[in-house]
């Protein structure tokens, strides 16, 4: 053998030696295996038979087990706390078989196990549990954590000292400053369907999703219609809903989504839930258009005509919140007009209580908070900054009021025809929490109006022709990605 081929044959023996396997295998936790054995005491529901939507306001309980595994994917002899979550949804808490193993959201394994309940709320769609180790280990009762003892009791070259400026430290009761292994696992899904339009409205005043990217159950029996195109977004109406109510939903597209009309059905709506100043929206919303076709049936239901009892009734109109409802015979304000109000007094062209000139009314200024308040509560009066400012005036029948915006009915001035009474007024109901006077009716078009003033349409017509634009040109664009 030349002394060449030796060397060679000795570098390879000593790379085959570095790739042996003496060290044996990989030791350690690496992941966490996590199985829910049963829901609400029966097996878990399977894909075809989900559960309903949670709101918010009921409580599921979930019986798991929670094994550590290391990165062979044996069970590894883990004795510490891990983290249990839901995603979506929140943890109300949790409950060890075994006493003393549960504390707040988190559950100790003993020798690499752990089993228990988990009582959980808002979880909606396919929803899993997750364990994570963060490396918690809270102190005895009585004791002194090592968290909240103004001491730097990990590595001598870590300066953080306590919760929350160490990293290591998971809560002020941690009794070490040393970080987990940050392993975790989820559970294979737990079905429930997605929330209807009725479920993200909440079925009160707010919404039990709110800032949640959320997907809008549409699939059948559910039947998601277009009642509105507006300039900044649109309106949509479950039909299936209609009983309960609650079943309109506005979605804030920014400006008007492209190629939709009203009449036509989404197949799929998504976004994040909001609540602004008490008005439901779905912002930043993906869609997927069921065009309204020459010939179909148009589904946009009629308009709920409102009496002074429903006005009256906060409840009855969130219900309608976002839906198509009707005012009959109610007249505009006759006090309604640019110039400034003297002493709370009013007249027809003298209803602005911005007594300052700076475009708003101050309600922490005596006389215009006061100003802005007496106008309030008077029927005939509807004050003039606000409609300068969002298009919105007063329209009463002598005891319940309500504002409507008709600015879509272009060739209408409202001023011209205080007094007046309208006919009847349709459009989109919408809330603002500020205030006293939160509800208004937006019209959508012209034929929205009914009066004998010029823009305004001669008689109402029904939900399938008004406002209904008919396509003329295909358009592949139709909706979002």
């Amino acid at each position: 053998m030349t002394p060449r081929a030796g060397l060679r044959a000795a570098l390879l023996a000593s790379a085959l030696a570095g790739c042996g396997s003496d060290a044996g295998p990989p030791q350690g936790v690496s992941s966490f295996w996590v199985q829910v054995v049963q829901v609400n005491g029966e097996a878990p529901p399977s894909a075809d038979a989900p559960l309903p939507a949670n709101r918010g306001d009921a409580v599921d309980t979930w019986k798991f087990r929670v094994e550590a595994r290391d990165p062979a994917g044996r069970r590894a002899p883990f004795d510490g706390m891990v983290r249990l979550s839901v995603e979506p949804g929140a943890v109300v808490d949790v409950d060890a078989d075994e006493e003393g193993l549960a504390v707040g959201r988190n559950i100790r394994l003993r020798g690499g196990v752990a089993e228990g309940a988990i009582r959980v709320t808002a979880v909606y769609g396919p929803t899993r549990l997750w364990a994570e180790d963060f490396g918690y280990q809270p102190a005895p009762p009585g004791g002194q954590p090592a968290c909240a003892n103004g001491a730097n009791d990990d590595a001598p070259g870590d300066v953080l000292i306590d919760f929350p400026a160490d990293p290591g430290c998971a809560f002020a009761d941690d009794d070490t400053e040393e970080g987990g292994t940050f392993s975790a696992g989820a559970s294979k899904p737990v079905a429930y369907a997605l929330p209807r339009v009725a479920d993200v409205q909440g079925g009160g005043s707010a919404t039990p999703y709110a800032f949640e990217g959320i997907q809008i159950n549409t699939a059948a029996p559910q039947q998601v219609v277009v009642t509105r195109v507006a300039s900044d977004g649109f309106y949509v109406t479950d039909l299936a809903g209609e009983e309960g109510g609650y079943n309109h939903l506005f979605a804030y597209n920014f400006n008007t989504p492209a190629n939709m009309r009203v009449c036509d059905r989404l197949e799929y709506l998504a976004g994040t839930v909001n609540e602004f100043f008490g008005f439901t929206e779905l912002s930043f919303p993906s869609y997927e258009i069921a065009p309204f076709q020459e010939g179909a049936a148009c589904l946009v239901p009629e308009p709920r005509v409102l009496d002074a009892r429903t006005i009256d009734d906060a409840s009855a109109m969130e219900r309608l919140e976002s839906g198509l409802v009707r005012v009959e015979g109610f007249r505009i304000s006759k006090n309604f007009g640019p110039k400034p109000a003297r002493n709370n007094v009013f007249a027809p062209d003298q209803s602005s209580c911005d007594l300052n000139g700076d475009g708003q009314v101050d309600f922490e200024s005596p006389a215009e908070g006061s100003c802005g308040n007496a106008c309030s509560r008077d029927p005939e009066c509807s004050e003039w900054t606000g409609y300068s400012a969002r298009g919105n005036y007063k329209v009463t029948d002598g005891s319940s009021m309500i504002q409507i915006q008709t600015g879509t009915v272009s060739a209408f001035d409202p001023t011209s025809h205080r007094g007046e009474v309208i006919e009847a007024v349709t459009g989109t109901l919408r809330n603002f929490s500020g205030g006293s006077l939160n509800w208004t009716i937006e019209a959508r078009c012209p034929d929205d109006l009914v009066c004998e003033a010029p823009g305004c349409a001669p008689a109402a017509k029904p939900s399938k022709e008004a406002c209904v634009r008919r396509r003329s040109i295909d358009d592949n664009d139709a909706e979002t990605n």
